[in-house]
């Protein structure tokens, strides 16, 4: 224990032990490389992704109110904005109060006159709603 070393020998000793070493500068540009088409590679993708996104989000929907429910079933009354040559398809549900789903149906509104509809929709159910929503719309292709 007599003996003394210097950071320097110390980490020459451990680069000895686990094989590190600097890489070598043409192993260093194709690191660089490989991690400069990668960001492109993520950049491309992001762009796409939301030019993607953006096209779906062509169609929306806002729910209105729905009526007094009854132990078989529940008016729900929402609007959709799409446009006004486009189909779209519908899904609503009926919720328990427990939040389960108690009644279920598609809708489909065709090409009308004004891109915003406002739609009236019976939903039969299994036992007593409490609330209705849209699920979502979707344009129907075709």
């Amino acid at each position: 224990m007599g003996g003394t070393t210097t950071t320097g020998s110390t980490a020459q000793r451990l680069d000895e032990r686990y094989g590190r070493r600097r890489p070598s500068p043409r192993r260093r540009r194709a690191l660089v490389g490989a991690a400069a088409a990668a960001g492109a590679a993520l950049v491309a993708w992001t762009v796409w992704a939301g030019l993607g996104l953006a096209g779906e989000q062509a169609v929306s929907h806002q729910v209105v109110g729905f009526s007094d429910p009854t132990p078989t079933g529940v008016v729900l009354t929402f609007q959709v904005t799409k446009d006004p040559a486009a189909t779209v398809s519908c899904d609503v549900r009926a919720l328990a109060e427990d939040f389960t789903t108690v009644g279920w149906r598609t809708v489909e509104l065709g090409p009308a006159q004004d891109a915003t509809l406002q739609q009236a929709v019976e939903i039969r159910t299994q036992a007593e709603a409490v609330s209705a929503e849209v699920m979502g719309c979707e344009l129907v292709e075709g």
